[in-house]
């Protein structure tokens, strides 16, 4: 052979290599895809999320194409990855299955998980499915989603520590919490900024863990639009609370292991009580507009100075 055939043939290996590995890192999906050994590219999309996962490099990304629905089962998370969709299109995540996790986050305690602009929900009444589960993961981003019908909206309760982040984001019509901050293993940290909690059981429930919350609405909610027992430490600033029964809820077992503290909020028009105190210690900053509620405060509520 000669040697400009030998460097020919080394070179198209060498670019057949470079473009498989672009390929694994970034893969996308289209409602006219087909989900089969050669799909990944643009050109030739997979069909569904879970298929174009198994040819993702850990780190890499998963990109919708165009709107519509995708996905006939659960999806599962096990590695670093990015699901998203692109600018301007509307890739919904749906389907009749009533039991679950729509997206399961199982992932390792080093891996951080990317879930952005994707519509989730279900069809039907009833059912334990919820939107997002996170088993384990290092750390979970869930961006400039809409979040609607399930059991509950995100399931936060990994099983070793944790940090979620969930931002820009609606949680809508979920039978029992908007968002559950709910795992008793290891640190489990949580920020949540610019979201709306509508129309749930709670909008927001932290029973273990830490969460930060600022900017956020919770409104329309059965029964508490943020709420915090147990092990569990809130903090709200820039937040308003209207229309639930209870505006912010802070209840425990013991004096001091249930904590929440509220500041520069408007808690209004709640049909039973602006802030609720039956456990635990609530702190206020004095700068809250706690007006209009059928009662504006109940229980001990600590005046406290902004430092």
């Amino acid at each position: 052979m000669k040697l400009t055939q030998i460097i020919g043939s080394c070179f198209v290996a060498l670019l057949c290599s470079v473009l498989a590995h672009a390929q694994s890192e970034r893969t996308f999906v289209s409602t006219h895809g087909a989900d089969n050994t050669d799909c990944g590219s643009s050109d030739l999309p997979c069909r569904s999320f879970s298929f174009a996962l198994t040819k993702t490099n850990p780190g890499g990304e998963v990109i919708a194409l165009d709107s519509g629905i995708y996905d006939p089962l659960n999806i599962v998370i096990s590695q670093s990855v990015t699901l998203t969709a692109a600018p301007g299109v509307h890739a919904e995540v749906s389907n009749p299955v009533n039991a679950g996790d729509r997206i399961n986050v199982n992932a390792a305690t080093s891996d951080d998980v990317v879930i952005r602009n994707l519509y989730l929900s279900k069809q039907g009444s009833g059912g334990t499915a919820n939107g997002i589960g996170v088993n384990r993961v290092g750390s979970l981003h869930i961006e400039n989603c809409v979040i609607s019908g399930f059991n509950f909206g995100i399931r936060f309760n990994p099983d070793a520590s944790a940090e979620g982040f969930i931002e820009d984001t609606t949680v809508r019509n979920c039978a029992s919490d908007g968002v559950l901050v709910g795992s008793q293993a290891g640190t489990i940290k949580v920020s949540i900024n610019h979201c709306r909690l509508q129309n749930n059981g709670r909008g927001l429930e932290v029973s273990f863990g830490k969460a930060t919350v600022r900017d956020t609405i919770a409104s329309g909610n059965a029964t508490s639009g943020f709420f915090v027992v147990g092990d569990g430490d809130l903090n709200l600033e820039n937040c308003e609370a209207s229309n639930n029964q209870d505006g912010v809820a802070v209840e425990g077992t013991g004096p001091t292991s249930t904590i929440g503290t509220v500041s520069n909020s408007i808690i209004t028009n709640n049909r039973r009580y602006g802030f609720l105190q039956s456990g635990g210690v609530f702190h206020s900053l004095g700068n809250n507009v706690v007006r209009r509620n059928g009662t504006n405060t109940s229980g001990a509520i600590n005046l406290i100075p902004g430092t």
